[in-house]
């Protein structure tokens, strides 16, 4: 366990470090949505640099505003705790092979089944070849290991500190889904498009946030296993395959399997293919956060 910081001295403390100190997930998001609604509507109904604009929604609004959370509740040592775990890549092989390819497996498996497997020009070989591009650098490295530097390495593991992962899943799933509303006011959107394209990330939300909480539990708090799969999860949806929904309930199945197989294996399952998960993260300057599965206490 990592030493904590030195607590702050009493005439440092301020009504806004305390408020942060007390309400790190209130205070982020305050911060993440001011900051990232703005910046996601620039980009969803102008062309005006998007590129440029999804970076500073991600890197800026989302990760920055957790590392000023951390900072403000742990000092330095904090930030540094989060930042070592954007890239903590050792953890067993079998979660790597879960991490990168049951999310693809079974939607190409729900593909087959429902008769929707096209396959590109280039057959098998360029199916993954052009998931592999999505997942780890247009996905993983240019944007979703940062987006989970906020939603999982600050927020999920507040909540399931608490509640444990599925009800740190549960609660987070709302904030995330929230965050994605300004995207769905894309040129020449209408009301009904809106409103089922967000009925429809609701629903899958909860089963999302649960995997990549199990995922952090079983590999002692990765960000980087977090972000790996989030990207895994939208390279998914762009396999090309007719109709592009055979990814949504490859997700629902994965989650709901790993779900079951968590109540089967107990409360501290080893991870397949790797060592005992640990399921506690240590945050400088902050109490052990226990992954917990079950329910944890109220959030105060």
């Amino acid at each position: 366990m990592i030493e904590p910081a030195p607590r702050r001295e009493p005439g440092t403390v301020t009504p806004l470090t305390r408020f942060v100190t007390r309400h790190p997930v209130g205070a982020f998001s305050v911060t993440a949505f001011g900051l990232g609604w703005p910046l996601l509507l620039v980009r969803s109904t102008t062309s005006f640099a998007s590129t440029a604009v999804g970076l500073a929604f991600t890197w800026g609004a989302l990760l920055g505003s957790a590392l000023a959370v951390t900072w403000v509740c742990g000092g330095a040592p904090a930030v540094r705790g989060l930042l070592a775990r954007l890239v903590q890549w050792r953890f067993g092989l079998g979660r790597w092979a879960y991490v990168v390819l049951a999310l693809p497996a079974l939607t190409v498996a729900t593909a087959a089944l429902s008769g929707t497997l096209v396959l590109p020009s280039g057959g098998w070989a360029a199916l993954v070849a052009g998931y592999l591009l999505q997942t780890f650098v247009y996905g993983a490295a240019e944007v979703n290991v940062a987006e989970e530097g906020a939603w999982s390495g600050l927020v999920q593991t507040r909540l399931a500190e608490r509640h444990g992962v599925l009800g740190g899943a549960l609660r987070t799933a709302p904030l995330f889904v929230a965050m994605h509303v300004p995207l769905r006011f894309t040129p020449g959107w209408t009301w009904g498009e809106v409103g089922i394209g967000l009925a429809v990330l609701a629903v899958v939300a909860p089963f999302f946030r649960y995997l990549l909480g199990e995922t952090l539990q079983a590999t002692g708090g990765s960000v980087l296993a977090a972000g790996v799969l989030h990207a895994a999860f939208n390279a998914s949806g762009q396999l090309g395959f007719p109709g592009g929904w055979q990814f949504l309930p490859a997700l629902v199945v994965l989650a709901v399997g790993v779900g079951l197989l968590q109540r089967l294996r107990g409360p501290h399952p080893h991870d397949a293919g790797g060592p005992e998960p640990e399921t506690a993260v240590s945050v400088p300057g902050e109490p052990v956060l226990e992954l917990r599965d079950g329910d944890g206490d109220d959030e105060h």
